[in-house]
């Protein structure tokens, strides 16, 4: 095949090619799965309005909104991993990293403190990019390659701190109100979550680029065959993971004001849940960075629900890991289900 028709089959993605892949199946997989989560949510909040009568309380939906907003953007760069079937697990020390370093050169620097977004981004492309280098290139396995960049990025900012912190008077005036600011009724962070959760769904459903996203995640080889460069669309899905990510960590300095070395620890486990209850397929090629952001919402009302009720973290904790291994669970059963029926109507084509 020529380079140039390489190109075109990569970037007009001619009709057929994605039932071609397999993402037929997976498309009604996904409603299915969304339509679950749904129902799920919807017990919780009978459950929760039930036993916690200050559940049902308009303060307390914006407390959950906004608890979800920073974990549904996060999941939002999550889903476009997830999507080419890898793992970042090295979100929230990008995270971490990303907020201390740019918030501290930029309190040193006040001519830098209105392009700290800016700045931000650069970092999580490198490190983005730096993973991806690792998964496509090297190939080493994603889950092996982010859990080392995990630790080196999060040893590499706890070498910077030094065991300081930048302190919320040193952040940009504008980044300390952001996080108390309310835009027609609901917190800023609720809208700026909408706003990107938009943005990436529409690069997934409306870009060449996502739909090659979802084309490789499907079936890698197919892809590889018609044409699709595997390491661009990786190491591509890193970058815009790395990102988002660093623009998590500016929302989350900023909420939580002094930022230490240890900022978003521990994080990875909430924005992975998130993600695979939201119908997220962790084998690739299937769901929806809605489904993710409704994800976010799920975990942060089963939080809030239990904080109600008084349970001790470890309890919630243990919930948390429960709904991802229920999650994963239904999503491999689903997956046999997806991979049967296309098995039945490739011998029904042979046979006729």
């Amino acid at each position: 095949m020529s380079t140039v028709q390489d190109t075109a089959t990569a970037t007009t993605a001619p009709p057929g090619l994605a039932e071609r892949l397999g993402m037929t199946g997976g498309a009604a997989a996904l409603r299915l799965r969304f339509v679950g989560v749904v129902v799920f949510q919807l017990l919780l909040v009978v459950v929760f309005t039930a036993v916690a009568p200050r559940f049902l309380t308009w303060d307390n939906a914006q407390s959950i909104l906004f608890t979800a907003a920073i974990l549904a953007i996060a999941a939002a760069g999550q889903t476009l991993v997830v999507l080419t079937g890898n793992l970042d697990l090295s979100v929230g020390s990008i995270m971490g990293l990303s907020a201390y370093v740019v918030f501290d050169v930029a309190s040193g620097a006040p001519v830098l403190q209105p392009w700290v977004v800016l700045l931000a981004l650069l970092v999580g492309v490198v490190l983005g990019a730096f993973n991806g280098f690792l998964v496509a290139v090297v190939q080493i396995p994603s889950i092996v390659a982010t859990l080392g960049t995990l630790s080196i990025y999060r040893g590499f900012v706890s070498f910077y701190a030094d065991a300081t912190e930048v302190t919320s008077g040193e952040l940009p005036r504008w980044i300390r109100t952001l996080a108390t600011e309310s835009w027609f009724g609901l917190s800023s962070y609720v809208w700026l979550a909408l706003g990107i959760v938009l943005v990436v769904g529409f690069a997934l459903r409306s870009l060449p680029w996502g739909r090659q996203i979802y084309a490789y995640g499907s079936n890698p080889r197919a892809a590889y065959f018609y044409g699709l460069g595997s390491r661009r669309i990786v190491i591509g899905a890193y970058v815009g993971a790395g990102a988002i990510a660093a623009v998590v960590g500016l929302l989350l300095g900023a909420q939580v004001g002094n930022i230490n070395s240890l900022l978003a620890s521990g994080i990875e486990l909430q924005v992975l849940a998130a993600v695979v209850i939201g119908g997220v397929s962790i084998w690739g090629g299937s769901g929806s960075v809605y489904g993710a952001a409704f994800g976010a919402v799920v975990l942060a009302t089963i939080n809030n629900g239990l904080v109600l009720l008084g349970v001790q973290e470890f309890y919630r904790l243990l919930f948390q890991g429960a709904a991802i291994v229920l999650a994963v669970a239904v999503d491999a059963m689903v997956q046999r289900r997806v991979q049967s029926a296309g098995n039945r109507r490739r011998t029904l084509g042979v046979t006729a």
